[in-house]
């Protein structure tokens, strides 16, 4: 066994001590060898909610993309602890892993609003078009919170599908509650007209004919957001 086999074995071990900060620092050292050999070991650290074990895994593995750790992910996407979904669900979209499209899609209605989240943006990062339907749906509905609002733009920003044009415009029309304790309404506008401007030419008739819309607020987003695809910029402040 050589010496680097030796320091990943004992890595490995300390993954089983009784203090959470010894388990944090061997999955943060275990992810620095960026050795195939120890996403198993990472893959069953997910399960410890100990400290920061579960992140630093997540991290770990998400820098790595192992392609073996797809089966493993997969499984995951339907297992009982959500915090595993949605670990699966943002692995797998760091691998851009096509097959778990249709669950990612079926994991945007998550009873855990977090699980949803990740699914959304695994299915953008994904880049398949499959989910801008559902996507769509998640963004229309009036009871789909503020968060899950700005992921499904992104999302959507990111397929470049032009057909979402028109119901990220409609998104300008909803009016937000202050966020508790931070004196500010979410920045949704700003990620739909991001989304937008990505979609770029394909916005521009639905965007053009929004000009003429009765509610001012539309009327406001659009105007804002041809400026900055004039501007050729993707970025909204």
């Amino acid at each position: 066994m050589t010496n680097q086999q030796d320091i990943v074995q004992a890595l490995i071990t300390s993954l089983h001590d009784d203090n959470h900060m010894v388990r944090s620092a061997a999955v943060r050292a275990l992810g620095r060898t960026a050795d195939p050999a120890v996403t198993p070991a990472l893959l069953e650290a997910l399960h410890d909610k100990g400290g920061l074990v579960y992140d630093f895994a997540l991290h770990a593995l998400g820098e790595m993309k192992d392609p073996q750790a797809v089966s493993t992910l997969m499984n995951m996407l339907s297992d009982p602890d959500a915090d595993l979904r949605r670990a699966a669900a943002t692995l797998l979209g760091k691998q851009k892993h096509a097959d778990a499209v249709p669950a990612l899609i079926t994991l945007l209605n998550d009873e855990v609003l977090a699980v949803g989240h990740a699914a959304a943006e695994a299915l953008g990062d994904i880049g398949d078009r499959q989910a801008v339907p559902a996507l769509l749906t998640i963004l229309a509905s009036p009871h789909t919170d503020w968060a899950m609002c700005i992921n499904a733009a992104q999302a959507l920003g990111k397929l470049g599908d032009a057909q979402a044009a028109s119901t990220l415009i409609n998104v300008f029309r909803r009016r937000w509650d202050v966020i508790p304790g931070m004196n500010t309404t979410p920045p949704v506008r700003k990620h739909v007209m991001e989304a937008l401007v990505k979609l770029g030419e394909g916005a521009l008739p639905d965007l053009l004919t929004a000009l003429t819309d009765t509610d001012v607020k539309v009327r406001h987003g659009v105007v804002e957001t041809l400026g900055h695809l004039a501007g050729g910029s993707e970025a909204v402040s």
